[in-house]
């Protein structure tokens, strides 16, 4: 079973739970859940895993001392003091409300591990406030406590510092997928090297490479703070729909009717990236295509094999290497999962003169066809 698969399995069990601890449940659906766990013994297992989450959530919700901070902070509400909290006590308190509604923190792992649900880690996250990591095929979705949800991909580690004034993030490095819930006294501000993205209520994807960084735009706007923003379509950005054009030159004349060169703002289906100047260019986007790592895959449209084996390489401890490096000239085009590089190393022979020189669990090497 692939990535893509064991994630709808995931999801189809955690439904059913959900399903089952509503307070009025039918025969029909009782019959159903029953027809469902026959379908695979693995249905069983991931059902038992979400319901060991759910009862260690449910513990912990009765411990004294999150009692006793529930019970502080619902004091100080009532008073209307809010906004004197200090940011620790409400993200405390944020936590409290995810573990009474069981939003559990639940990591996607790639198979290699053996293990589809991890244990949920404690309530702040390596037992650090405010701090969010995953090693190399991880996911981690999970909910901060204003309502945005923020998805984590592979090697991300993501700071959390929320203050009365801003709802404020720092992304040191890796990829984030961020759905900002609305708050225009507070604006949600993403901080990724010497540059901030401010939104109100939008989706965007971020993700840090070395010194490049790039945002993807799937609703919404946001304002960029930092250096000066160039407009441009860049060469190989040949993917570009009506919709996508329309709104790029949209963008273009923002951008040129920006009073700073220091602030711009991009929108949906727009992305912006960094060059090795550290100067900014917005060109179109594929949002669906650049965010499908959120579903378990890799989709590649007419990109290098080096780009792509490199791109395979952040989602698993076995690494691809190419003996011939003018293998990486190659261009494929085609959808993988992720935490997968045998299947890919498969497709790759199957249809390039390419052949597998090594293998073992550290590395798989690749040479051409003689």
């Amino acid at each position: 079973m692939d990535l893509a698969a064991n994630v709808v399995s995931e999801r189809e069990a955690a439904a059913w739970h959900d399903r089952l601890h509503r307070d009025k449940v039918s025969d029909e659906t009782r019959r159903a859940f029953a027809d469902w766990l026959a379908q695979s013994p693995r249905h069983r297992a991931l059902y038992d895993a979400i319901d060991e989450v759910w009862s260690n959530l449910r513990g912990a919700a009765e411990d004294p001392q999150i009692l006793a901070l529930r019970h502080e902070t619902a004091l100080r509400l009532t008073r209307r003091t809010s906004e004197t909290v200090r940011p620790l006590r409400l993200a405390a308190a944020g936590v409290l409300v995810a573990v009474v509604s069981v939003a559990a923190i639940i990591t996607v792992r790639s198979p290699g591990d053996h293990s589809l649900i991890a244990s949920f880690r404690d309530a702040f996250h390596l037992g650090s406030a405010g701090h969010y990591e995953t090693a190399t095929g991880e996911r981690l979705a999970f909910t901060l406590y204003d309502g945005s949800q923020v998805t984590l991909d592979t090697q991300s580690e993501l700071k959390v510092s929320f203050s009365p004034a801003e709802r404020s993030v720092h992304l040191t490095r890796g990829q984030a997928f961020f759905e900002v819930a609305k708050d225009p006294k507070k604006p949600f501000v993403v901080e990724v090297r010497n540059r901030r993205f401010v939104a109100v209520g939008t989706a965007f994807d971020v993700r840090v490479d070395g010194d490049q960084v790039r945002v993807i735009m799937v609703e919404g706007t946001v304002r960029v703070e930092g250096q000066g923003v160039a407009a441009s379509n860049a060469p190989g950005d040949s993917t570009q729909s009506p919709a996508s054009g329309i709104a790029g030159r949209a963008a273009n004349r923002d951008l040129m009717r920006s009073e700073s060169p220091a602030a711009a703002t991009i929108t949906a289906g727009e992305q912006l990236i960094t060059d090795a100047q550290q100067e900014d260019h917005v060109r179109p986007a594929d949002p669906e295509r650049s965010t499908s790592w959120r579903r378990g895959q890799l989709v590649f449209d007419n990109t290098r094999l080096a780009d792509a084996i490199a791109e395979v390489n952040r989602y698993s401890e076995t690494k691809i290497e190419l003996a011939d490096l003018d293998l990486g000239n190659l261009r494929l085009s085609g959808a993988f999962a992720t935490g997968r590089p045998t299947v890919f190393v498969e497709a790759v022979t199957t249809y390039f003169p390419v052949r597998v020189m090594r293998s073992d669990d550290r590395a798989i090497i690749l040479g051409s066809e003689k």
